[in-house]
């Protein structure tokens, strides 16, 4: 049943009004937004954004560098990068989101796990970047420090699970889906802006004060995501629709009957998690490809990187308003098909400091085009009322492919000891999600396409 009321946005707060003729395209469920109102929750959301996309940064960048200098071999950075993490998300997301879909308070079903989170994460950093100069300090056995080290990040990415899943389901709970593509825009012109403020001026203090940058980071990661905690409400929800108490082992049952009963899905989850596991090995190793292979200092290679954040900034909007034209699914398979292009010419003539600029001004192009559509693929494709639940099971499936694909893209490396297999690697992988967008983009087409589209609902 509607609710009779809904909770207003304008530039002043929230506030409680009749649900009678209200435009439906400000609205996201019981929420109702005026234009300014709309604009400042996404201002508050992108505050927190920012604080997010430079946490995930840092550890992204420097992490794996940190082991490589405790001695950790690629395979073991594999391992505790990608394959330990993409195992706990196996467990922890799909739990959350099961959760998370079902849960009522006053703070909402998304924000309690969001902030809860927090301090974890940011406890976690400032551990992670302080060990490495204890360590030094202390007469330890060798093979410690990296022990330890590995340890706190795992300990960190159990967290950073929690906030990384859930503050994706927040957008469409509480953003119009009419302004969903421009919403993500936003989304990724924040991300597109960290990308160029951390390689350029962050990035370069990791050669001395690696302690200090994770210490700063983790502290400003907290303050941002409590106050778009605070700023940001969820509307109500409707109650559980099940009624019932879940044992483990009845959620369980519940989540993969309801996730995976549905072949449809089967291809857009396997088209997402090829996407990801494309990039596993340039996540883990493009920093050490650009120092080994050609020789760039952190400065040089957080200059070029810098520039593909500039990229990201002046591309994400335009890309938002194509999404919200053309549909998502076209525009994400359009990024699909320049990343093959892009890799494949790269492989062969990336050499030198300039041509891996020019290479990586042009990822960050497609890349900027594939992440401006992924969020909008989920929202258009996925059920509304079991939107964490399948989002996770996505994850789920993606996190198997990742793990495996990890480790195994680690012992490959220190197979061929040359970083510039990268690019084939990408190109594979990305070739492999081409291929299922075809499986999903016809069954799409049957279920309605962009006019008529009726998400496929588990049976009871």
């Amino acid at each position: 049943m509607e609710s009779k009321t809904l909770l207003m946005r304008d530039g002043r707060g929230y506030r409680t009004v009749p649900a009678e003729n209200r435009d439906p395209e400000y609205r996201a469920g019981s929420l109702l937004y005026t234009g300014r109102g709309l604009l400042l929750t996404v201002f508050f959301i992108t505050v927190g954004a920012f604080g997010f996309f430079l946490m995930s940064s840092l550890v992204g960048a420097l992490l794996p560098v940190e082991m490589e200098k405790l001695g950790a071999s690629n395979t073991l950075i594999a391992v505790f990068i990608t394959s330990i993490p993409y195992i706990l998300n196996m467990i922890i997301t799909p739990v959350v989101s099961f959760r998370s879909d079902r849960l009522r308070t006053a703070l909402g079903r998304r924000i309690p796990y969001i902030l809860w989170s927090a301090p974890f994460v940011s406890l976690f950093l400032v551990l992670i970047g302080w060990t490495p100069a204890v360590c030094a300090r202390a007469a330890l056995p060798h093979w410690l420090p990296l022990a330890l080290l590995g340890g706190l990040s795992v300990g960190y990415q159990i967290f950073f699970l929690i906030v990384g899943s859930v503050i994706y389901y927040l957008f469409p709970d509480v953003i119009p889906e009419k302004f969903i593509g421009r919403f993500m825009a936003v989304f990724n012109l924040t991300g597109s802006l960290v990308g160029f403020l951390f390689p350029r001026y962050l990035l370069p203090l990791g050669e001395r004060h690696v302690n200090w940058l994770f210490t700063g980071v983790a502290l400003f990661y907290l303050v941002t995501i409590v106050f778009m905690c605070r700023a940001v409400r969820e509307g109500s929800y409707p109650a559980d629709r099940s009624g019932e108490s879940f044992s483990p082992a009845g959620m369980v049952r519940s989540y993969f009957r309801e996730c995976y009963s549905i072949p449809f899905y089967y291809s857009f989850f396997i088209m997402m998690a090829l996407s990801d596991v494309s990039t596993v090995c340039r996540m883990m190793f493009n920093f050490l490809y650009a120092q080994k292979n050609l020789g760039l200092t952190y400065a040089e290679f957080g200059a070029v990187m810098s520039w593909g954040g500039v990229i990201g900034v002046a591309l994400s909007l335009p890309v938002g308003l194509l999404v919200d034209k053309f549909h998502a699914l076209r525009v994400y398979a359009a990024g699909l098909l320049l990343v093959v292009i892009v890799n494949a010419v790269s492989f062969f003539l990336v050499r030198d400091f300039t041509s891996f600029y020019i290479s990586s001004l042009l990822l960050a192009v497609v890349y900027t085009i594939q992440g401006a559509a992924t969020l909008p693929c989920f929202v258009a494709i996925l059920p509304k009322a079991y939107y964490g639940q399948f989002s996770s099971a996505n994850a789920l499936l993606r996190a198997a492919f990742m793990a495996a694909c990890g480790a195994g893209g680690g012992m490959l490396f220190d197979r061929l000891k040359d970083y510039q297999y990268i690019y084939a690697w990408d190109f594979l992988f990305t070739i492999g999600a081409l291929l299922s967008f075809a499986v999903l983009y016809r069954g799409w087409k049957k279920h309605g396409g962009p006019d008529r589209y009726c998400a496929p609902l588990p049976t009871k």
